[in-house]
């Protein structure tokens, strides 16, 4: 947070200048985005349910959460546009409904917006490089980048990511399709920090507890 991924994104958008732009996020962040855009730009805003792609005027952004875009199969009409993914992580797992969906849209730029890409796997990144234009296989991906070891479970072996090699090769990899690494001490001025003390009674479990811990 507060790396300004908002305003990184919706100034890019407005670079690159799309008839039309869709914006997938989640549910409790459409009205956020929906106020962003109506408040420092002139975009028409549509909160995407049922209407159809004809009747949406040119200079919009198109708003629509994860877990109904898949459920809207018109949006595959949609083109000439921008696709932004908040929180693009959300589209790490390809067998999903929603990053099948996705993936088989046909945007002309992809902007990608996370603070956690990864959550520390880079396997996880597969889905987001493939959508970002980087055409290789996932095979190929877990080749150059993982390292794998047949983990012996119930008497099965089954392949496990228990490391990854050649990871600086992989940030320029990531450069080149248009990644952008930034980290919270770049940034100048961070949200003050508030700090809320809520108060709780405990429970007779959590005395017991103490009670058995302070006679040990």
């Amino acid at each position: 947070m507060g790396l300004g991924k908002t305003y990184v994104c919706s100034e890019k958008m407005k670079q690159l200048n799309a008839p039309y732009n869709l914006l997938i996020c989640q549910k409790s962040k459409i009205k956020d985005w929906a106020e962003h855009f109506k408040l420092y730009y002139d975009y028409n805003v549509v909160i995407y349910k049922n209407q159809t792609i004809e009747s949406i005027p040119e200079h919009s952004v198109i708003i629509i959460n994860y877990d109904l875009v898949w459920r809207r199969l018109q949006l595959k009409q949609l083109r000439n546009f921008t696709l932004i993914l908040d929180e693009s992580q959300y589209i790490k797992n390809e067998t999903s409904k929603r990053s099948k969906f996705i993936l088989s849209l046909n945007p002309t730029n992809v902007i990608l917006l996370s603070g956690t890409p990864t959550g520390g796997r880079y396997e996880e990144l597969w889905t987001q490089v493939r959508l970002l234009g980087w055409n290789i296989s996932k095979k190929a991906f877990y080749n150059h980048y993982t390292i794998i070891e047949m983990i012996d479970v119930g008497g099965f072996k089954i392949p496990v990511v228990v490391g990854y090699k050649n990871v600086d090769r992989l940030k320029e990899k990531l450069k080149s399709y248009g990644a952008v690494f930034m980290k919270s001490d770049e940034v100048l001025d961070l949200p003050e920090q508030v700090e809320q003390i809520i108060t709780a009674q405990n429970t007779k479990e959590y005395k017991m507890f103490k009670k058995i811990e302070s006679s040990q």
